[in-house]
């Protein structure tokens, strides 16, 4: 389980890495803008406007951004396995309803039967809830799967 961690954090620390060099590149593209923009024929304005800045502006910031939220899915569907992994005794559509609903008390009958006592069911879905909100920041459990595709 380390070893996944060290290797995950290598991975995300390489992945902030490229995304601090392309902020870096922004600021050449912004040196770079004024060598080309001139009026030396008709359409050169037009070409660094349109096409230039825009490719610049491409390469450097909107890249940027797609790397960031594309790390921050990694990092949110990670946690989203670890959480699945340390409550494995629950179902989706069980997580779904401890996370989202009260649960009936057939809902806390049927669970109970998993568990040695009606103490350490609570006790359980007591620490998975607040993992969760810990882990997730109070996010509904549907709207978190959905954000990450699942």
């Amino acid at each position: 389980m380390k070893n996944r961690q060290k290797i995950l954090n290598d991975f995300l620390e390489k992945i902030i890495r490229i995304e601090k060099e392309l902020d870096e590149l922004d600021s050449f593209a912004y040196d770079i803008s004024p060598l080309y923009n001139g009026d030396t024929f008709p359409e050169q304005t037009k070409l660094f406007a349109d096409k230039l800045e825009n490719l610049l502006i491409a390469v450097t910031h909107e890249t940027a951004s797609e790397i960031g939220f594309l790390r921050n899915n990694i990092e949110n569907l990670v946690k989203f396995i670890e959480f699945r992994e340390k409550y494995q005794e629950f179902s989706d559509n069980e997580l779904t309803e401890i996370l989202e609903t009260n649960l009936s008390p057939e809902q806390k009958r049927n669970l109970s039967k998993r568990f040695e006592t009606v103490k350490n069911m609570i006790m359980r879905i007591d620490e998975l809830k607040q993992n969760w909100n810990e882990t997730f920041k109070n996010k509904d459990y549907s709207k978190i799967k959905k954000q990450l595709g699942i």
